[in-house]
């Protein structure tokens, strides 16, 4: 039995990719802390894509393990994490584009069995853009309503934590403000979250702490406050040596 874990999440030296042998992600190890956001930067490439999809189960784990509030979910099926308290919204086609925005939603009420009005009314309190125009079809919706979307849907099975990759993709600067502005309001609901961003700069202002990923291991974790304006970003994204120790370095 495991024992309990103080962390929303934890991931210990994990090791994941899409083929056999070829690992992206290489001995990452990261603790999420209930009720706070985090971050994952790097430069393209780094594996932090790999290394989300691997804790929601959407890549195969070769080593290591994932805790989720101290229960091991390291090898949970994708479709079981929500079961777990655990919801995942991926980069792209993160809502069903023929469906109304009701329905999109009545979906996932649907998927954890539970009673509808109960779950709908509360989300669509959170995000009356949405409660207002609920007969749209998603397709019709801009990108930054679609996103607002995915993340609604993902509430209604009420996570413990939110995983988002990339949600300010090829978002305007306003809508990844209003998008970001709406996951503090997620955290503030006390659902802890966990978010891949290229966008560093807004993604420092938002999340309370960031770990930097290099070839698929985490090389810096610290406090948004301590990576905004430190060197080491620019060397770990621009590969500019800047003579300076980090604070955890690679294996």
């Amino acid at each position: 039995m495991t024992a309990p874990s103080a962390a929303a999440l934890d991931v210990e030296s994990l090791e994941a990719g899409y083929e056999p042998g070829l690992p992206i992600v290489r001995g990452a190890s990261l603790q999420v802390q209930t009720g706070e956001i985090m971050a994952i930067l790097g430069p393209n490439g780094a594996g932090k894509s790999t290394l989300v999809k691997a804790v929601v189960g959407l890549v195969p784990v070769s080593g290591g393990r994932v805790l989720l509030f101290g229960r091991d979910i390291t090898r949970v099926a994708a479709h079981r994490m929500v079961f777990e308290g655990l919801a995942f919204v991926p980069q792209t086609e993160n809502v069903f584009v023929n469906l109304s925005i009701a329905e999109n939603l009545e979906l996932a009420a649907a998927l954890v069995k539970a009673d509808r009005r109960e779950r709908l009314d509360p989300v669509y309190a959170m995000f009356p853009d949405l409660a207002r125009q609920r007969a749209l079809r998603a397709g019709q919706l801009s990108g930054g309503q679609r996103q607002m979307l995915a993340v609604a849907r993902a509430l209604i099975t009420r996570p413990r934590l939110l995983v988002l990759d990339e949600p300010s993709a090829g978002l305007s600067p306003k809508l990844v403000a209003q998008v970001f502005d709406k996951l503090r309001e997620v955290r503030a609901s006390g659902v802890t979250v966990l978010l891949v961003e290229q966008n560093v700069k807004a993604a420092l202002a938002l999340a309370d702490r960031a770990a930097v990923l290099v070839e698929g291991c985490e090389r810096i974790v610290a406090s948004s406050a301590e990576l905004l304006g430190d060197e080491r970003i620019a060397a770990l994204y621009l590969g500019r040596h800047t003579g300076q120790q980090t604070r955890k370095e690679a294996h």
